[in-house]
């Protein structure tokens, strides 16, 4: 993908814009002198007047990379934090994610992918602002300093700004030195997010805030039954409404339904409320949550179509004196975030603009492009602020139909999902079950483990299946079960695929949510079959996971693991690899009328470098709490083809009153960043879970715990 653009025209157009953003089109020269910029690589653009913009191409949803990813690049070109303005990327070929290959944010990337990067593209900058400095100053390089966006050399002294004109005429340098960490200045330090004062006083842009002239807004009637076929529909009392200008009938592979375009929301509501359908809701139309669970569990048990994802055995491991079986569930669960799913497009007949909250721009980009025809270097897309993504703002039919229905009624649309559309729109973590079984030597240690896992496959039929799927294992339905860190000498995970026709997606924490609480969980049941501590009896096996180790060590310390808590409450413990990070939590648990309280939870976590102490606390905060909504109460069902939930009353997420004390506590590492946005979520399920178990003699083998009575031993 390749995007032609003449240099001079295209600064002119930023130049005339007031700067707008700068591309990788932008190379050191006259030209950019000219126009007072020195954009040396594409996330960085300097002023004369000494401003410093920072192009982020992420998604700004709550994980604090707006402010995060600038803090890289600032640390390099050691700037003055207090003159750096931060703007959103353009989608192009240049912002492509150095590891999908396309320009996107998942799977706790953000701050991984471009670590080195923005660092590198930093540095380089800085060594061009010193370069020409030396040249200015008749002095050599290494005799000039920076310091917060100064240049000084003897009795010499300059802004950055005052270099700008002369450093865009130099050559870009290779391979710069990057600064020892010792020496940083910025990471490792909090500072506050850049987006918050705009969203406190409600000038931040999200998508739902979208408003142009002539702008229609689109409500879809959508199939009632995942795989619905549409027979016919009767529009005339939806278009007696007023301000209803519209209704298309909408068909694509990733939507079915009839649309209402009205000049606003509330109009287009009440037409579909009067919209006439008729559906073939066909073989789904039976499709139910126990059904479903008896054929998962019947699969699981017998292991029919089973593909090993992992195994390994060792001839010399002890005899087992005991064998321990279990079988764990969980349900389809939605991702729900607080800003429904939307889109405005405007299609032209050359040129598509977007404006949306995505997590997918280079994918959205192409699927516009394909669905008009249009150019893809014609099709803009202007990424907003996401109320919340959790991996839903990555798939694509919000803007599929956006584009569609902006193309066929040639005006600008804006697609509003209401919260039930949302719930309904079949873009589920998916429903599993798992069988374990182990077994144990005469001290009660583990030598054996089998596990089969049944759940759908998430990467298959996405782009990144070529990257998830090997020898016909989708990665994404395993982790957490084939890539526990304690050693068991023989070791065996199998899944099998189970298509039932309702479509899966990417979720929080992806397969680690579910697969990590049958991990911990049946960890936990060991430790009771041995008679050992669970803490301990974890510990035990983690002698060749020293990181590992230290962070169970680190929470169990904090959460005090071993003193005795008031009559009546218990603790769990957990702890899960993934996304490049280790995280263990401690959960301290009462019970009311029959339920678990969450009175406290600990985290501790190795996120090797931390960047932003405030956000990575942030995040390890949020992702434990959306874990534990969905382990209390998260649930999507079927009963005859539809789904039961429609909406935070029967969706419910845990509420500011039920919230636990939280602590987190990190371990100080020079270790590249891992992920920081979804390994909060997995231990906290097991965790609570075990703590229960402590509680009440109860193992929990199913979720959410909503289902369930608890009764003190």
């Amino acid at each position: 993908m390749t995007q032609v653009i003449d240099r001079r025209d295209f600064l002119k157009v930023v130049a005339l814009a007031g700067g707008g953003f700068a591309l990788g089109f932008f190379e050191s020269g006259a030209l950019a002198a000219e126009m007072g910029l020195f954009a040396p690589n594409p996330w960085v653009r300097l002023e004369s007047s000494g401003l410093i913009t920072i192009l982020v191409d992420k998604s700004e949803m709550g994980q604090g990379v707006m402010t995060a990813l600038p803090m890289l690049l600032a640390e390099e070109l050691d700037a003055d934090w207090s003159s750096i303005r931060v703007e959103f990327a353009p989608a192009a070929p240049e912002y492509a994610h150095p590891w999908f290959h396309t320009q996107a944010t998942g799977g706790s990337t953000s701050v991984r992918a471009m670590w080195l990067p923005l660092r590198q593209a930093g540095a380089t900058a800085r060594q061009m602002l010193r370069q020409a400095a030396a040249n200015a100053w008749g002095v050599s390089i290494n005799d000039v300093n920076t310091h917060q966006g100064v240049l000084s050399a003897g009795v010499h002294r300059a802004r950055y700004g005052d270099m700008a004109n002369a450093a865009a005429q130099l050559p870009v340098p290779k391979d710069v030195p990057l600064k020892d960490p010792k020496d940083f200045q910025i990471i490792g330090k909090t500072h506050p997010r850049v987006d918050s004062l705009d969203k406190a006083i409600g000038k931040a842009q999200y998508g739902l805030d979208m408003r142009m002239p002539g702008m229609l807004t689109a409500v879809v009637v959508r199939a009632p039954v995942v795989g619905a076929k549409r027979v016919k529909f009767n529009a005339a009392a939806a278009l007696k409404i007023k301000g209803v200008r519209f209704v298309v009938p909408v068909d694509s592979p990733t939507s079915m339904g009839v649309a209402v375009l009205a000049d606003n929301t509330w109009q287009a509501m009440k037409g579909c409320d009067l919209l006439e359908v008729e559906w073939d809701n066909g073989t789904n139309a039976s499709l139910s949550t126990p059904a479903l669970k008896e054929k998962m569990t019947a699969l699981s048990l017998s292991g029919a179509g089973a593909i090993t994802a992992r195994q390994k055995s060792d001839p010399t491991s002890p005899a087992i004196v005991r064998t321990v079986r279990s079988t764990y569930d969980v349900p389809y669960l939605a991702h729900a975030p607080m800003e429904p799913m939307n889109c405005t497009a405007w299609v032209q007949e050359d040129a598509v603009e977007l404006w949306v909250g995505t997590q997918a721009q280079g994918p959205h980009q192409m699927i516009a492009s394909k669905i008009t025809g249009v150019p893809i270097e014609k099709v803009k897309v202007h990424t907003q602020f996401l109320g919340g993504g959790f991996g839903r703002r990555f798939a694509p039919d919000f803007v599929v139909e956006a584009v569609t229905l902006s193309k066929a009624v040639k005006l600008p649309v804006k697609v509003m999902y209401t919260r039930t559309d949302d719930l309904r729109a079949y873009y589920y973590r998916p429903m599993a079950v798992c069988s374990l079984e182990a077994g144990l030597d005469a001290s009660g240690n583990v030598v054996s483990w089998k596990a089969c896992t049944v759940a759908d496959s998430i990467a298959e039929g996405t782009g990144f299946e070529p990257a998830l799927i090997k020898e016909g294992v989708d990665n994404t339905s395993v982790e957490g079960l084939s890539d526990i860190p304690y050693a068991i000498p023989n070791f065996k995970v199998d899944w099998v695929k189970f298509q039932p026709g309702v479509r899966v997606w990417f979720w929080r924490s992806v397969g680690h949510t579910q697969n990590s609480f049958f991990s911990e969980s049946f960890i936990d049941e060991l430790a009771a079959a041995a008679g050992r501590d669970p803490f301990e009896y974890r510990r035990a096996m983690l002698g060749k996971a020293p990181r590992h180790r230290a962070v169970l060590e680190l929470a169990a310390e904090k959460a005090g693991w071993g003193k005795p808590l008031p009559q009546g409450m218990a603790r769990g413990i957990a702890l899960v690899e993934s996304f490049g990070s280790i995280v263990a939590e401690v959960a301290e648990v009462s019970l009311q009328d029959g339920q678990p309280k969450v009175h406290r939870v600990v985290i501790a976590a190795d996120v090797g470098t931390v960047v932003n102490p405030d956000t990575v606390a942030a995040q390890l905060e949020g992702a434990m709490l959306y874990g534990l909504s969905a382990a209390l109460r998260g649930q999507i069902t079927f009963k005859e083809g539809v789904v039961q939930q429609s909406n935070f009353h029967d969706y419910p997420m845990v509420a500011l009153s039920e919230t636990p004390k939280v602590e987190v506590y990190t371990i100080a590492s020079h270790e590249g960043p891992g992920g920081v946005g979804e390994p909060g979520t997995p231990p906290i399920a097991p965790a609570l879970c075990n703590a229960l178990f402590a509680l009440t003699g109860q193992r929990v083998t199913r979720l959410p715990l909503s289902e369930a009575h608890f009764t003190k031993v």
